[in-house]
């Protein structure tokens, strides 16, 4: 699997987040590889087409 390297501010949200809805505290450690693992199937999943679902998305909320 690769390792994003995601930025501090980035783990602390995901912790932030996830407490949010879990009610659970994750440690750095844990909290790191799991935003990893979430990042890594995201780009699994859609690659280097995330800027297109982005648009699209957009588009279906669009109130045309």
């Amino acid at each position: 699997m690769r390792n994003f390297m995601l930025p501090k501010e980035a783990i602390e949200e995901f912790k932030n987040l996830y407490f949010q809805d879990y009610g659970i505290k994750l440690s750095d450690d844990e909290a790191n590889y799991r935003a990893n693992n979430l990042v890594a199937l995201y780009t699994a999943v859609y690659g280097d087409n995330s800027g297109l679902i982005r648009q699209t998305n957009q588009i279906k909320d669009s109130p045309l």
